[in-house]
């Protein structure tokens, strides 16, 4: 199964820890790299994780970012169907271009998941659902907590 984290995921290791929903998610997160790890997932890196990354005027945060992005079985670059896809994207919805462009690499890609803690992002995709899922095709959208809760009750743990 192939999975592309959106940098929020790559960064989330960084925010607030007091803040229930941020630990939850760090947490969630640290799973699905021991899950990739393991081999039972593979990690997606694209251009636009690579030019955000070098964008961060944190040092610490851009080489731990950039150690993790080495795990990862698939880099993905720009092309013109990547463009277009976005491009689609963005007319009929409220997604900004950099979250487009994202969500068009795991697409393009065949990633199976699109893991993000950007709610925006998850609201504006399930409330143009009709018109994005034909865009997107079988790529699903999610939490890190949402995607470790379904993936423990797909092993049998719920």
């Amino acid at each position: 199964m192939n999975i592309y984290f959106d940098m929020n995921i790559y960064n989330r290791i960084f925010d607030d820890q007091n803040q229930l929903r941020i630990k939850l998610e760090t947490i969630a997160i640290d799973m699905i790299f021991e899950l990739v790890e393991e081999g039972q997932h593979q990690l997606c890196w694209s251009f636009m994780l690579e030019d955000e990354n070098n964008d961060n005027p944190y040092l610490h945060r851009k080489s731990y970012i950039k150690k993790l992005s080495q795990i990862c079985s698939a880099t993905i670059g720009p092309d013109q169907d990547i463009k277009t896809l976005a491009k689609s994207i963005m007319e009929k919805s409220k997604i900004r271009v950099k979250d487009a462009l994202h969500l068009a690499c795991a697409v393009n890609n065949k990633c199976n998941y699109f893991i993000t803690c950007d709610d925006k992002l998850i609201r504006n995709i399930y409330k143009n659902e009709d018109f994005i899922m034909r865009l997107i095709g079988e790529t699903l959208i999610m939490n890190p907590v949402d995607f470790m809760r379904k993936e423990l009750s797909t092993d049998g743990l719920e």
